[in-house]
């Protein structure tokens, strides 16, 4: 439990980081930030609730597929798979900004705002690779051995 808090403290951290690199664009990012109308950008606090909301998400989205694998509502293996996918359509995501970022007009952002752009989907492969490798190890029963039991209709073996 103590591992798991450090751990969300840890992206706390790289929140509050992502946050202040993405709020600091140069000239050129501030006027594609007015340009596209990316309000939620504009300020160091609605830059803070636009990336805690989409980590908060994601946590959520881990949080609950580790519960219900716990509880047995699931399979492990299904919970693995579900981690998967979801870390893969996180590294698509950080694919993307790498190459909407390394050409055109978000190219000239600042390096900056650049960096903050590449953190996010970092914090959202982090989240559910840390997901999958802290998952519940589901134990099975040991079965009971038929020679063990106690049937009257059964002759003994003396």
């Amino acid at each position: 439990m103590k591992s798991r808090l450090n751990f969300y403290l840890f992206i706390a951290a790289l929140v509050i980081l992502d946050a202040a690199l993405i709020r600091s664009p140069n000239l050129l990012g501030k006027i594609g930030l007015f340009v596209y109308k990316y309000h939620y950008l504009r300020t160091f606090p609605k830059a803070l609730l636009t990336v805690f909301l989409v980590v908060g998400i994601t946590i959520i989205f881990s949080e609950t597929i580790r519960f219900v694998v716990k509880k047995q509502l699931i399979k492990n293996l299904t919970g693995k798979v579900l981690f998967f996918l979801l870390t893969a359509l996180s590294v698509a995501l950080a694919i993307k900004v790498g190459l909407d970022f390394s050409s055109g007009s978000y190219a000239h952002t600042g390096l900056r705002f650049r960096s903050g752009a590449y953190l996010l989907p970092a914090i959202l492969v982090l989240v559910f690779v840390y997901g999958w490798l802290t998952l519940p190890k589901i134990s099975l029963p040991f079965p009971e051995s038929p020679v063990m039991t106690d049937d009257d209709n059964k002759p003994s073996i003396e």
